[in-house]
Formats: C-alpha cells, structure tokens, sequence
C-alpha cells in the first residue's frame, strides 16, 4: 500500500513538474498548430551550461539542437523553427504541427556534470466553427422529431444552449456521442429559439447557432372583449390565434362570410349588425383550424332622440305660467272677501 501511494504521488510530481536528475520544466504543454510554445526551466542554471541538447521523442527520435560554446546545431526540420537561449537553456518551438506532440528532453553539462529534465508537449488542432445540420425537415409541434448535429474536429468538449441558457437531457431531449447530436422527440411549441453548439479544446473554442422553427396551431384563438355597443358607434372586432406560421383567418356573421382581415369594422353600426360574429384560423402548414365566437349587442342612444324645445315654446310655457298664477291669486281674493261679509 506505502509502494503504491509512492507511485502515484511520484507520478503526480513528475506530471507537474516534469523532473528528473535535478532539472524541473514546466508543463505538461499545450499548444495550438501554427502557434508556439517555450520549454523553461523552473531551477535554470547558476551559471551558462557548458553543452545543451534538446531532443524529441514522439512519432520518430531526433535531436532537436545540440549546443556547445558558441556552436549551434539544430536538425534540419528545426531550422528556422526554434529560438534557444544559451543561459538559461529555455527552447521555444514556432510553427506547431500536429506531429510535434510528444516527449521532450533536455540535458545541460555544466563543469563536467550533466543534468537533465522532460516534459511532454500536446498539439491540438484549433475547432473550427461547429456546422448545425437539423434532420427534421418540415417541423409540426407535437408530431415531429428532430436532431441537431455539430461539426467534427479535434474537439474536448460540446455544449448545447437555447436562448443562451444551458440544455440537459429530459423526456423529450436527448444527448449522444459525447454531445454531438441533440435530439427532441416529439417537438413542441416552445422549442422555438436560437440553438448554440459550443466546441472547446485546450487551445481553443468556436460557436455556431441554429434557428430552430416548429410549426404549430392556431391555438388560444378569441375575439376582442366587446359585445355592446352603441347605435352609431365605430366597431373594430379583433381576431387573435397563436400559430406558427401565422395563420388565415375567416369572418363569419350570423353563419355567412363577411370578412378575412385580422380586424373586422364597421364604420356606422346599426340593428342590422347585431348578432353572432365567428372568427376561424387556418394554419396552412399543419392543417388545423380553430374557432371563436362573439356575440354583438346593439343598443340606441336615446339621447339622440330628444329635441330642445324652440324659443316660442318656451315663451308659451312662461306666459301660461304667469296668468295661472293670476287665476289662483283671484281666487284667493275673492275667498276672503266673502269671508268679511259673512
């Protein structure tokens, strides 16, 4: 048990640090094709090494550069590709190509004594840009399924958002080949939206996103909320469905056509207007329709029907007024005057 903990904290050591006989290295290394990266040494040299050599191990064995003094010579497949700096005995490499994923070593002789150091190098190609492909077709809420497929390439991870948050695998949404293909079955409605396929690697990162249309209605349809009105008045009627795409809508009165607009008005209701008014939407794509009715009262406006009375009326009513007043006075009068004779 003490060996095997040994081992894996010696493991876990080299893997960080990359140590061996005294020269630590940074890394393990990650870089990008065409970029560059740069070998250093975490404990340099206290002083210029007398021979440096570089040397790669991988898909072949070769010696990178080897240096003594003032001599440099690096292999040919190097030229031009790498930059060492004699003091410290750093080596950075330009111009990666896949082929330069592997193991690196180092070894400095200083005074006689010859030290040494590796570390391993991964070379990722950068994602391009994921291709949504939608397997689905046409798309009807409810009876369609669909599958969202992203491009390949040297990728680590794949993440699906729609709207800009973050999608998990439920009854209806499935994930595979390491999230590669998004699935909905059945689609609905609200699965409408912008998907985003977002691919990584340790170099680098790409998005593309992908509107997703479903087909679905007419639903919730109704009929603006008036069902009185006035004898005279303007009438607007509105006729609402939820429907993708929008869909046609037809105006029936008391069972005949009368119109096929979003709103149905009539610039001077009367009588003849009252009674019931259906609108019915058509979705062209999934072949449904769906209803609503209203029924339109009309009342009069009897304010309209009454007529002020003319000047002369007026005066009539006055002087009737006046000599009643005088008829009721006379009486009055000649009620006590009988009164004193009596």
């Amino acid at each position: 048990m003490e060996y095997l903990l040994f081992k894996t904290t010696a493991f876990l050591l080299l893997g960080f640090c990359s140590c061996q006989n005294g020269l630590l290295l940074n890394g393990p290394l990650n870089g990008a094709v065409g970029g560059s990266v740069k070998f250093t040494l975490i404990n340099p040299p206290s002083t210029q090494p007398d021979g440096i050599i570089w040397s790669f191990k991988g898909n072949r064995e070769v010696t990178i550069v080897a240096s003594f003094g003032e001599s440099e010579d690096p292999t040919v497949d190097y030229v031009g590709r790498i930059s060492l700096d004699k003091t410290t005995a750093s080596l950075e490499l330009r111009g990666l190509t896949l082929n330069d994923t592997g193991l690196y070593t180092v070894s400095i002789t200083i005074s006689g004594v010859e030290s040494r150091g590796e570390t391993s190098l991964t070379v990722f190609a950068k994602v391009s840009t994921p291709t949504i492909e939608s397997s689905g077709g046409t798309l009807i809420a409810g009876n369609s399924s669909v599958t969202l497929t992203s491009g390949q390439g040297t990728i680590i991870t794949r993440a699906w958002t729609k709207g800009g948050q973050p999608l998990s695998p439920s009854n209806r949404t499935t994930f595979s080949e390491e999230n590669r293909t998004l699935s909905i079955s059945p689609v609905e409605s609200g699965d409408n939206g912008q998907y985003t396929c977002t691919v990584n690697n340790l170099v680098s990162s790409a998005r593309e996103t992908h509107t997703l249309e479903v087909n679905y209605g007419p639903h919730n349809v109704h009929i603006s909320p008036l069902d009185v009105v006035t004898s005279g008045d303007r009438v607007s009627l509105e006729c609402l469905a939820d429907s993708v795409p929008t869909a046609s809508l037809t105006w029936m009165f008391n069972g005949s056509e009368t119109g096929s607009d979003s709103q149905l008005i009539i610039d001077k209701v009367d009588h003849s207007h009252a009674g019931k008014y259906t609108c019915t939407a058509w979705n062209s794509v999934t072949r449904l329709t769906a209803s609503a009715e209203q029924m339109l009262h009309v009342t009069e406006d009897f304010s309209a029907h009454s007529s002020p009375l003319s000047g002369g009326a007026i005066a009539g009513i006055v002087i009737g007024s006046v000599a009643g007043a005088g008829v009721v006075a006379g009486v009055i009068a000649f009620g006590l005057k009988m009164a004193e004779v009596w």
